[in-house]
Parts: C-alpha cells; structure tokens; sequence
C-alpha cells in the first residue's frame, strides 16, 4: 500500500513501522549488553538464557538480530516466534525451522526425529541453538517439556542450548514451586530497559536517515522530549507516535514537529499507556521483584502535559470545538468534607492581582485547580515554559501560589516552590 508522505518527506521507505525490521536495528546501550549477555551464554554452552523486557521493549527485533549473528556455520538455529501450547505441534514447529526433514506426526515420532536430528548436527561439529519469542505464551506444561528436551546429551555435555525472550509475566511462572527445576538452570538473564532521552533522539533521527530522509523534516527538542514522555522509551510506542506526527505534517503542509503537532498526537490518537513493572535488574530471578507503576497516574501526566502543550499555543484551531484537553479528573458526588473545605476555601484572602511571568524550574510543574496542594490537578507543565501570572495568593499552607492562564479562559494555580519570576 502506498504511504501518501514519503515523497513529500523525501522517504524511500516508511522510517516507523511497527513490524521488526532488522535493517531498522538501533543497537542502544541496552540491546548491546543483552547481545554481550547472550555472547556469553553460547560460549559457556550450558543451561537456558532470559532476556526479558515490557511490551515494545524491542525483544522480537532483539531476538532476529541476536539470530543473524550466530554464524551459520558453526550454528545450528531455530528461530519461534509465535509458541504453539500443545508440545506435538511445538516439536514439528521446531524440527521445521531447523529445516528438518521427514517430519512425523505422532509424539514418540517427533521426540525420536528431534533426537536424531539434534544428534546428527553435534556430530557434524554444530551447536543446536533454539529461540523462543513470546516465551511468556508457554504454558508450564510446556515449559516443563522443553526443560526435558534439553536433556538430550552426549556423554560430556548437552547439545540443545535456550534462549527465551519474554514479557515480565514469564518471572511468575518461575516462581511456580513446580517450575523451580527450570530456573536453577537459566544461567544468564537480562532486562531491557526502556530507551534514555538522549537514545530516544539518536533512535528518531536513526530511523529517518535508514528511510532515506533528503527532505527538510525535523523533530525539535521539545517534541522529542514530550516522545519520550509518552512512550516512556519504548520503541514500539515511539514509532507508533512519530508516524503518526509524519501524517500530521503531511496533512498540514508542514516539516517540522513540534510539541503541539506531538501534543495533537497523543490527544487524538488515544496514545495507548502501558505498565512498566521492572526497574531493577538481577543476575538471579529469585531475587527480582517487580514494581508495579500505577498505569492511570501515568496516563494524567502524559496528557497534562500534552494538552499543555496542544491547547496553550492554539494549535489545529478545528479541534477548539472539542472537550477540555487538559488532564482532569471527573469527582463523584460531593461531600459533606468537601463542602467544608469549599467554605474554607471562601474565606481566604483575595487574590492580588498582579502583571509578573514565572518560568517552571523543575522537570514537571503540577497546575491545581486551587492555591492547595490537595486540589485537582488540571495540568502538568514542563521546565523553562512561561507563564502568565493573573493573581496571587497564600494557600492553607503557606505558600505562596500564582494563579496563571491556561487556554482559552482556562485557568490554574501553580507553587511558587516550582517557578522562579521573570526578570
């Protein structure tokens, strides 16, 4: 199918697309260590490997590129990428990419040909080497089974070796007391993490240059630092966001994204948030323990900060029409403590009104929908941007705050402990 932007963006190819495309390959410090990993497990020849990361992580195109530097003839390779449950058809998917011949239908017959196979290629002086992607999808039966056919040995040592890539969920499977057998042997393991800023920049102008990038297209600062944001480094997401920008552009007659072309992006699109459940790695898996981050606090600040971004600069004014950008969080019915606390709040000092700027200097600055901290958050802004200031006040806890415009009437509080004034 035809992609409408890439003559007008000078592209020979789509530079984001969500398929893992080896010539794509962007070797971050991550992926290079996970490979050094993975070196060091073929070398010793024992045991099983892990190499496990979140969702668009990258390990699918880490597992093709870990497969094309095993030299094919010193390598005997079997690339899964997609499990089968039922170990009968796992055993002929294997023997498949192997590129076994005489294929039989029944266990006993598979086991015995898988057998002979892996024998016949020890012998011819090959190490057998099997990937599995999605190792996560692998049920515990399963599992169990190919911790037997790794079994299969000669006299002085095995001759099938593992390497699973997998999504966290795969670690609670080893945690089963009945899976213990299999995670005493998985000998190397490691976690992708996500893409740093810096690497996130590097990736986005790595991909457009592999396309073939000539024309003008461009990617600022503040556009790169709200992809990172968003996507939290993860290149399935980045890709995903910055392809949708291209559209954006192309639609507009524009070369340059920006952040409120991103901002428009991640509003529109619904950008879909996930759960990063890891932030520590460990040489053994029964000493990790993941870390839950909370997906819907995770989901205010991405879009606070994007609706900043989208809504104050008036961007694509056919979207005003549409409901409050901004981050808000809809309120049950109210209380009879709320109703005390909006009297309080009645009872504060006027505003004095004032014509100062502030500019934000903290990585992220929350808007309260009053001069307190315990009040609604109606939007997050990033460090440097300035801020009209409309009014001041001292809150309940002695701070003072500054109340600021918005967009298009809209206004908020911000601490005077996270803005410095305009000089």
């Amino acid at each position: 199918m035809e992609i409408p932007y890439l003559e007008y963006f000078g592209l020979s190819e789509k530079p984001f697309g969500m398929s893992p495309d080896p010539s794509f390959y962007f070797a971050s410090a991550e992926h290079k260590q996970a490979i050094e990993y993975l070196s060091f497990f073929i070398a010793q020849q024992e045991g099983f490997a892990l190499i496990y990361g979140d969702v668009g992580s990258g390990k699918t195109m880490m597992s093709r590129i870990f497969l094309n530097t095993l030299d094919r003839q010193k390598y005997n390779t079997a690339l899964i990428l997609n499990p089968v449950s039922d170990d009968t058809e796992f055993m002929k998917e294997v023997l498949h990419e192997y590129g076994a011949s005489d294929i039989p239908e029944t266990k006993k017959e598979l086991y015995d040909r898988l057998r002979v196979y892996l024998l016949e290629e020890f012998q011819k002086g090959k190490i057998n080497i099997l990937i599995i992607d999605e190792a996560q999808l692998l049920s515990r039966e399963l599992l169990e089974f190919i911790r037997l056919l790794s079994n299969i040995e000669t006299d002085k040592q095995k001759i099938l070796h593992t390497v699973f890539f997998a999504q966290p969920e795969f670690l609670d499977k080893l945690k089963d007391p009945a899976m213990r057998h299999l995670a005493q042997r998985i000998t190397v393991t490691y976690w992708i993490r996500p893409l740093t800023y810096p690497e996130v920049k590097a990736y986005i102008n790595y991909r457009l240059f592999k396309a073939g990038a000539k024309g003008p297209v461009e990617f600022q600062d503040k556009a790169m630092k709200l992809i990172h944001t968003a996507s939290r480094g993860y290149p399935r997401l980045i890709n995903y966001i910055c392809d949708r920008c291209l559209l954006v552009l192309y639609a507009n007659s524009s070369y340059t994204v920006d952040g409120r072309v991103v901002s428009k992006v991640i509003i529109e699109e619904s950008i879909p948030l996930g759960t990063a459940k890891h932030t520590e790695d460990s040489k053994r898996i029964a000493l990790r323990q993941p870390v839950l981050i909370a997906a819907v606090a995770c989901a205010v600040i991405i879009l606070g900060l994007a609706g900043y971004y989208f809504i104050s600069t008036g961007f694509f004014k056919s979207s005003a029409s549409k409901p409050a950008l901004l981050a808000t969080t809809s309120r049950p019915a109210t209380t009879a403590a709320e109703v005390q606390k909006t009297a309080a709040a009645a009872d504060e000092p006027k505003e004095e009104l004032s014509a100062k700027k502030v500019f934000v200097n903290k990585d992220i600055a929350n808007v309260r929908s009053r001069p307190d901290i315990e009040s609604d958050r109606v939007g997050i802004i990033p460090r440097n941007e300035t801020l009209i200031v409309l009014g001041e006040k001292t809150g309940r806890d002695k701070q003072k705050w500054f109340k600021i415009k918005l967009y298009e009437g809209r206004e908020g509080w911000i601490s005077s402990l996270v803005v410095i004034p305009e000089k």
